[in-house]
């Protein structure tokens, strides 16, 4: 990392640290919808010192994001079941271009390919939702509307692996994430380190209003806002918004406000990956319900892993584990419901019921 990455992270960790202490008098003022749910107060717990880490440390930021995806380098280092994962990989990526296959930046974690490149359980779930996008004719979409500025949302995007890539993948996007403050520190960290040459935001209590305002977020490739300064995005027209496995740990009421936001803005598809209900969250009673209120659904088909990936001794029966637990959570992988107790992941393309005007 150089001078002007240490300067960045800092001016990210003194914007985070801003948004705490705003967050705590809209809490003191009893705003609900600005506090994590207890299921995600605990994990922010987890990771709270994130914030006291030395700038430097932030060139290893990798290896501390398995807070948000349970990706762990480990895995990759002892090299369990490589041949098998890389075979998974090559399935996965037949019949999509060229252009629209990822790899792990600099810095990354998984198993090296045969061309030199990596490949991670999270680039396997990128590489699925993109290979989705692709399939569903959801790229088509976003890149036959030509010059116009498109905008992306995502809420909940942990890291900011798949706004990553997926910005590299289509032109003239503005990407904005919605995420609680906390988690904002690792997505706006490593969008600004791997994106130099891009413009990026992250939320300003002395200059946001101006910006939503004048309509400036176009000029910006990512604009990062904290989740309890959603309804200040009325005014934006989204061509897409994504969201996995976060609403399914939300209370009801917050996710109450998140689908009637999305379906009043979304001019386009919405994309949601999520349990009914996530087995720790006592807040919330079925997601389904609330989006089949207010979305018409198509029901995106479901893969399998195949089944050489899978041993039954000693660590390579602890990696299948893993691997089952990330297929799982993108619906690549179908356990039978007897056998397994978690609700399984309901992977949905969604449409808005109500047609709105949005300019």
């Amino acid at each position: 990392m150089d001078e002007n990455s240490y300067q960045m992270i800092r001016s990210i960790k003194s914007r985070i640290i801003a948004m705490l202490e705003e967050r705590q008098r809209l809490e003191n003022k009893e705003v609900s919808f600005a506090s994590p749910s207890r299921y995600w107060s605990d994990f922010c717990s987890f990771f709270d010192y994130m914030l006291g880490l030395p700038e430097e440390s932030f060139s290893k930021l990798r290896l501390h994001t398995y807070h948000l995806t349970t990706d762990n380098y480990q895995i990759y280092y002892f090299g369990v079941d490589a041949e098998p994962f890389k075979a998974y990989w090559r399935e996965l990526i037949k019949d999509i271009p060229p252009s629209y296959i990822i790899y792990e930046p600099d810095g990354g974690i998984g198993f090296s390919l045969d061309n030199g490149k990596i490949v991670s359980h999270d680039i396997l779930r990128f590489q699925y939702i993109i290979k989705t996008f692709y399939r569903y004719g959801i790229i088509f979409s976003i890149l036959s509307i030509g010059q116009e500025r498109k905008f992306i949302l995502e809420i909940g995007a942990g890291y900011g692996g798949l706004a990553h890539h997926l910005s590299n993948i289509l032109e003239n996007v503005t990407y904005i994430i919605v995420d609680l403050p906390e988690t904002l520190l690792f997505s706006a960290s490593y969008l600004s380190l791997h994106n130099p040459n891009k413009r990026i935001y992250v939320y300003e209590n002395s200059n946001f209003a101006e910006l939503v305002q004048a309509d400036h977020f176009r000029s910006y490739d990512f604009v990062l806002i904290p989740n309890y300064k959603l309804d200040e995005l009325r005014r934006v027209g989204f061509d897409l918004v994504i969201n996995i496995a976060s609403l399914q740990e939300m209370t009801a009421d917050q996710v109450n406000t998140y689908l009637d936001f999305i379906e009043q803005t979304c001019r386009g598809v919405f994309y949601s990956s999520n349990q009914d209900v996530q087995p720790r969250n006592g807040e919330l009673a079925n997601l389904s319900d609330m989006i089949r209120a207010r979305f018409d659904i198509t029901e995106v088909s479901v893969g399998r892993l195949p089944g050489s990936l899978v041993r039954r001794d000693g660590t390579g029966h602890k990696f299948r584990r893993v691997l089952k637990s990330a297929a799982i959570s993108l619906g690549l992988w179908n356990r039978p419901a007897e056998s397994f107790p978690y609700p399984p992941f309901r992977e949905w393309i969604c449409k808005p019921l109500r047609n709105k005007n949005i300019e």
